[in-house]
């Protein structure tokens, strides 16, 4: 699960709401991308665009926007001991996790917490 840990800005931005895939169960944390006009999860070297903020299949979820002077932590779903801070790795298959792969990564480690799979991290995301 994604969780914002801190940003460049005091901004605070609105929630977004917009219609996830039919077929595709949407949960709290979830890194989001946009297919056809509709959210989808966002998986290994797709850059996402949005954080699920609420739940849901096939209906309007609440999202929050990403932006690349945020910084986010999530866990890792495999041991992390060969990462170091500024490596980019990729997202978990499952939305919610990162991994330790770092062919193509789009997630910019900015602090290790752990380096055992579960451990967290703490990301940003720059396009």
């Amino acid at each position: 699960m994604f969780k914002l840990q801190r940003k460049g800005s005091a901004a605070t931005e609105a929630l977004e709401y917009i219609i996830g895939t039919a077929s595709e169960a949407i949960t709290v944390g979830e890194l989001l991308k946009l297919s056809s006009g509709k959210l989808t999860k966002a998986s290994g070297t797709d850059v996402p665009e949005f954080v699920a903020e609420g739940s849901g299949n096939g209906t309007i979820i609440p999202v929050k926007r990403i932006y690349e002077d945020e910084v986010y932590q999530a866990p890792l779903s495999a041991a992390g001991t060969s990462l170091n801070i500024g490596d980019k790795v990729t997202i978990g298959s499952d939305g919610k996790t990162l991994t330790a792969t770092t062919t193509d990564g789009v997630a910019l480690i900015t602090e290790i917490l752990g380096t055992a799979s579960g451990d967290k991290v703490n990301v940003m995301f720059r396009r």
